[in-house]
């Protein structure tokens, strides 16, 4: 089962009736996630990062009604991005889901090292929107830049820093 953390911002956007509460003492192999509201051009975006792998994806122009239909939003996104990072392969989609479905909404969990890593993804996204070179691109491209740069919250004790791409594709491959 897979969790996602809220922060403060997004929990008051989603409202409390649709957060539970976690036992946080059981470890998920593939990781839970942070999601996070941000506002860019006056419109609303989720942001959700992985906890091991710090892997990324971005739904942009989200409104109240999509609450709703959170969770196909999430999966929807998630496959593709992963797909379009070859993560996965197309053929792959329904295994991912079955490993990660179902998933809940939880209070933050106030993870210093993903959130940390979470607001630096959010600031790479709006330079990019910024700049002229990526005015035009699509979401999923630029979602595919902020996976492939380097962070130091992927470090471990073989390297200083890691890829979130190259991390998510080891932890798909080597979980059960």
């Amino acid at each position: 089962m897979t969790t996602i953390y809220c922060t403060n911002k997004l929990k008051d956007f989603i409202g409390s009736t649709h957060l539970i509460e976690v036992d946080s003492s059981t470890q998920n192999p593939y990781g839970d996630w942070n999601g996070h509201l941000f506002f860019y051009d006056k419109r609303k975006h989720l942001i959700f990062v992985n906890n091991k792998s710090f892997y990324s994806i971005i739904i942009e122009d989200i409104k109240k009604a999509d609450i709703k239909k959170m969770d196909s939003l999430f999966f929807n996104r998630l496959t593709e991005q992963l797909v379009f990072d070859k993560v996965i392969d197309i053929s792959d989609t329904l295994l991912i889901l079955q490993k990660l479905l179902p998933f809940r909404l939880a209070s933050t969990n106030n993870d210093k090292k993903t959130i940390g890593t979470l607001n630096e993804f959010v600031f790479q996204y709006k330079c990019n929107r910024d700049s002229q070179y990526w005015f035009d691109k699509p979401l999923i491209k630029i979602n595919s830049s902020i996976n492939d740069s380097l962070t130091r919250a992927g470090q471990n004790k073989d390297r200083q820093y890691g890829r979130p791409i190259l991390d998510m594709t080891e932890i798909i491959n080597t979980s059960p």
